[in-house]
C-alpha cells in the first residue's frame, strides 16, 4: 500500500518555503500553506512568533525570506504540524493509505495538493471510466469503489495515462496547446471546463514549467507495494 511518508519529502521540495507575493491572492504562505486559505492553521502562531523574534515588519520584504526560512525550518513543532496539515488534508481525503501503487498515489495526492483534491478525484473516476471500463459516479468523492476500481488495472498503463492527463490540465491552464493538441484532447478540455471548471488564462504560462515538473517522477514497479507506516 502507499505511503505518506514516501511521498512528504517530494512535496516538501515541490512547495518551498516562506514567501508573501503581494499580487498572489493566497497571501503569506509558508510551504505552499496560503494563509488567506487556510487561516487557522495550527502553525500560523508560530510564524507570527519567529517573525516577531527576528524584528521582521510585515509584510516581509523578500529580501528577508532566507533569513526566515533558515528560522522556520529549525523549529521542530512547526515542521510537524505542517506534515499533519498535509496528511488530513490532502493524502486521507483521497484515501490514498489504500491504494496499491506509490507512484499513482503520489501524483493524485501532488494534484490534490495543487489543484484540489475534487479535481485529483474526478480525474482518478474519469480515467477509470473512459479508458479502463470503470462505471463510477462522477462525483470527486474517493469511496471503496474509486479505490478498488484504481487497484484492479494495470498500474503502469493508468500512471501513464494520468501523467498524461496532469500535462494536458496545466497546458490547457496555460492555454499552451497548439490546434492539432485542442483537436486530440477536446474530450479532456471540455472535462476540465465543465467537471473541473478550469478556465485558460495566458497570465498562468509563466507558471507551466514549474508545474509540468510535478509530473516527472518516472513510474517504479517495485515501489508499487510500499508498506512503510504513514506519517
Amino acid at each position: 500500500m502507499a505511503a505518506f511518508a514516501h511521498y512528504y519529502p517530494t512535496l516538501l521540495a515541490n512547495e518551498g518555503g516562506y514567501c508573501h507575493d503581494p499580487l498572489d491572492p493566497g497571501g503569506e504562505t509558508y510551504r505552499g500553506i496560503a494563509r488567506a486559505a487556510n487561516p487557522h492553521w495550527a502553525g500560523w502562531p508560530t510564524v507570527d512568533a519567529i517573525k516577531a523574534h527576528l524584528g521582521l515588519p510585515h509584510p516581509v520584504p523578500q529580501v528577508d525570506w532566507h533569513q526566515l526560512n533558515v528560522a522556520l525550518a529549525a523549529d521542530a513543532p512547526l515542521a510537524a504540524a505542517i506534515e499533519a496539515f498535509y496528511k488530513a488534508a490532502y493524502w486521507n481525503p483521497l484515501h490514498l493509505d489504500a491504494v496499491n501503487s506509490q507512484p499513482i498515489a503520489d501524483q493524485l495526492a501532488d494534484h490534490g495538493v495543487n489543484a484540489g483534491t475534487g479535481r485529483a478525484a474526478k480525474m482518478w473516476q474519469y480515467l477509470l471510466n473512459t479508458e479502463f471500463g470503470a462505471h463510477l459516479v462522477l462525483d470527486g468523492q474517493i469511496g471503496p469503489q474509486s479505490v478498488a476500481a484504481l487497484n484492479a488495472v494495470d498500474a503502469a498503463h493508468f500512471y501513464q495515462r494520468l501523467i498524461a492527463m496532469r500535462q494536458a490540465f496545466y497546458k490547457y491552464r496555460a492555454g499552451s496547446f497548439t490546434p492539432a493538441e485542442a483537436t486530440a484532447l477536446a474530450a479532456w478540455h471540455q472535462f476540465f471546463a465543465q467537471q473541473l471548471n478550469l478556465h485558460t488564462d495566458a497570465r498562468m504560462e509563466k507558471y507551466l514549467a514549474s508545474w509540468l515538473g510535478r509530473t516527472h517522477e518516472a513510474f517504479t514497479p517495485t515501489s508499487a507495494t510500499v508498506t512503510s507506516a504513514t506519517a
